[in-house]
């Protein structure tokens, strides 16, 4: 198990963006598909999600919410040195759309930006990307950037139904004797194809792009027994017990994975955020999602202790220990805002 510890990297704000359109499951009734309708909510716990518009994307949405950051904060945009984008849907295939963002947050040309191509767990190993840049290099802040609009590539209306467009932006700041941040990370390869679309790339370009191969009980078995054990493994490491937290902050993958992993790590349910049922699965931005959700509008003077795991498509899985104080997370953002690249016809 890969561990990181950053004692020199501090989390300064969490914000989250989502479009102004959300779809609620009950609107989808139109009297044959009720029953189906009501039995996918039981299961699933999602009565909704968060749609982009047919010009908005993934980016769009981080980069509200990064501006919302910098300009709550005052940042001076000069001092932001690092820009990562975790994302399964980026605006181009090339280039990184990292680098449109760059120049959209009026950031500073002294500047690494690039994009990372990693979905669940993407906003744990993202944070271990920004802090290890930070750490061994002279950026004072930097910006974790994690999002995707699956209704962008998802075909059925069942799939549709359990995935939410959502975007997040992290802002790490250079600290002194900062609490510490721990990561700690997986992959396995050899399950790449447990969550695949390999169709319309360069493995496979003479066919079209399809929604791809999705093996819900691998993942599932995948999830409850490797994503608990990592996290046991992170708190014996750490000399630490579930107690010790104020928060469990999981991937919204869905709810009966969450609740085995919380039983097998032994988290009480109460300390277990959740926003699926409001957002769906929403990839890489769910974990600061949820915390956005539960303490975006508190105004509790108090710093939230986090234990956060994300784990999915790769197979990749990642666990970590943070602190952010509840002042830092920011109301939730609604917003139409799209970026006119000039391309459009």
């Amino acid at each position: 198990m890969i561990t990181n510890k950053f004692t020199n990297i501090s989390i300064n704000g969490i914000a989250c963006a989502v479009s102004t359109k959300w779809v609620s499951v009950e609107s989808l009734k139109d009297g044959t598909n009720d029953e189906m309708l009501n039995r996918f909510v039981k299961n699933t716990s999602v009565t909704g999600h968060y749609e982009c518009g047919s010009k908005q994307s993934a980016a769009d949405l981080a980069c509200v919410a990064a501006r919302h950051i910098l300009d709550a904060q005052a940042i001076d945009r000069n001092e932001v040195g690092i820009v990562v984008y975790a994302t399964q849907y980026p605006d181009y295939k090339a280039p990184s759309t990292a680098c449109v963002l760059q120049d959209r947050l009026g950031l500073s040309h002294d500047c690494i930006a690039f994009d990372v191509n990693l979905g669940c767990s993407g906003f744990v190993y993202g944070l271990n990307i920004v802090a290890s840049l930070m750490h061994s290099g002279n950026a004072k802040y930097g910006l974790l950037l994690a999002g995707d609009t699956p209704s962008k590539g998802i075909r059925s209306d069942n799939s549709r139904n359990l995935f939410g467009d959502a975007s997040s932006a992290t802002l790490l700041a250079k600290t002194e004797n900062a609490t510490p941040i721990t990561i700690v990370s997986r992959t396995d390869g050899s399950g790449f194809k447990a969550i695949l679309r390999p169709y319309g790339y360069a493995k496979h370009p003479d066919r079209p792009d399809t929604e791809g191969v999705f093996d819900e009980i691998g993942v599932f078995n995948f999830a409850i027994d490797q994503a608990p054990e990592m996290i046991n493994e992170l708190l014996l490491q750490e000399n630490l017990n579930s107690d010790a937290f104020d928060c469990l902050v999981l991937h919204q993958a869905n709810m009966m994975i969450m609740k085995q992993i919380a039983k097998r790590t032994k988290f009480k349910k109460e300390k277990m955020l959740v926003s699926i049922d409001r957002f769906a699965n929403t990839s890489a931005a769910s974990i600061p999602l949820s915390l956005v959700l539960n303490y975006g509008d508190s105004f509790d003077e108090k710093v939230l202790h986090s234990l956060i795991c994300g784990y999915g498509v790769g197979l990749s899985w990642a666990a970590g220990i943070i602190d952010v104080h509840v002042k830092s997370i920011y109301p939730l953002i609604e917003t139409d805002e799209y970026f006119d690249d000039g391309l459009y016809d």
